[in-house]
């Protein structure tokens, strides 16, 4: 090889480089330096870390300090308004990992608070680049778009914040990848950690079983079905540890469920809860919010039914079709309290979709997502989104 091969090879080499790890730095600054814009904005100081912890940030930080508690809500303070008379109060409402990890940077000398943002930035900057992996870590128009358009997705606003939508992100991303590549055992390992991450997680202990089981030729039937349920229980096993956790605090496997009863949280008609969205007191965040998240996976699922009808349904169509469905479905089934916008952040891999329909649509999509990220961000600096 001549010396001018060898200089291009190199310059080859280093731009390749910058397109796999500059972008996804691009957009997590970009994001974290809109969302101090509209923080200003919204009235509160942006460099203040008391202006992101709100709500349930100051759960996770509760419990990284002190963990878990749970007692009659007569035989202590009463956090929730007009709880029945058999309720139960406490802060075991909220899954564990995020705060464990919180506690574990805190050691280093760091504040709690500090500690769960740096979690969260870490984590944020991770899922962006396994997303811009699954689109192909090549600079195009399309694929930057559709990695900007994960920041502007309803609920981004908890991303950078002290809440575990990042974590969880991460590991969504992480089990559409090893779909992907074909790899059952990263898959498991991300499903078991993200259902102790976050809730809406456990979509995956389902969606991914599923994908590899329908989808992951050319495998026997034997295998597929070896795989998928490795999946399952390594998701369900995360679900066990996470019972454990609050069994060995608080006394009760059920500790979670108890704290969700007092929000009106359990099993609902979604299309009643989404009526009551759209209709009820609960308009406003919540509508705008299933109405930017409607748009997103309107073209979406339109792309993955054509592609599939096309070439079949392999794996990782199958995953992102079940990830884009069941996050919608389930914060309308638990009910018209739960903060859906959080979950329906993690149905960003489903980005990876968008890249071949026309521009004008994806520049549309952009500018309708960024009004709703952005009105969200603004009225959570407000303290009126919860």
């Amino acid at each position: 090889m001549s010396e001018a091969q060898v200089q291009d090879a190199g310059k080859l080499d280093r731009s390749g480089a910058w397109q796999r790890w500059l972008p996804p730095v691009a957009v997590a600054v970009g994001c974290q330096l809109w969302m101090w814009l509209l923080a200003a904005a919204a009235g509160a100081d942006p460099f203040r870390l008391s202006s992101g912890l709100k709500w349930d940030a100051l759960r996770y930080v509760d419990i990284a300090r002190r963990g878990y508690e749970l007692y009659p809500c007569g035989d202590g303070p009463i956090d929730f308004p007009a709880p029945p008379a058999d309720a139960w109060c406490g802060n075991a409402g909220w899954f564990p990992l995020y705060p464990m990890l919180i506690k574990l940077i805190h050691v280093t000398g760091l504040g709690y608070a500090a500690s769960g943002v740096l979690l969260s930035q870490v984590a944020l900057g991770a899922a962006l680049s396994v997303v811009w992996r699954l689109l192909g870590a090549r600079f195009t128009e399309p694929a930057a778009q559709s990695l900007l358009m994960v920041v502007l997705l309803p609920g981004s606003v908890y991303y950078q914040l002290v809440f575990p939508i990042s974590l969880a992100l991460l590991c969504v991303a992480g089990a559409v990848l090893a779909v992907r590549n074909g790899s059952w055992a990263w898959a498991a390992l991300s499903v078991g950690v993200g259902v102790a991450a976050y809730p809406s997680a456990a979509v995956m202990c389902l969606v991914v079983p599923v994908a590899i089981v329908l989808g992951g030729r050319p495998d026997p039937w034997w295998i597929r079905a070896a795989k998928g349920l490795g999946v399952a229980v390594a998701g369900g096993l995360g679900l066990v540890v996470v019972g454990w956790i609050f069994f060995a605090q608080t006394g009760h496997w059920d500790a979670y469920q108890l704290i969700q009863r007092n929000y009106g949280n359990g099993v609902h008609n979604p299309f009643t809860t989404a009526a009551q969205i759209v209709a009820g007191g609960e308009a406003g965040a919540l509508a705008w919010s299933l109405l930017a998240m409607l748009i997103f996976i309107g073209p979406a699922l339109v792309v993955a039914v054509r592609r599939g009808m096309a070439r079949g349904f392999d794996a990782e169509l199958i995953l992102l079709i079940g990830l884009m469905v069941g996050l919608v479905l389930v914060p309308l089934v638990a009910g018209p309290r739960v903060s859906a916008y959080r979950s329906y952040a993690l149905a960003a891999p489903a980005v990876v979709l968008l890249t071949t329909i026309p521009e004008r649509l994806r520049l549309l999509m952009l500018v309708g997502l960024a009004g709703v990220g952005s009105l969200l961000t603004f009225v959570f600096f407000q303290g009126r989104l919860i």
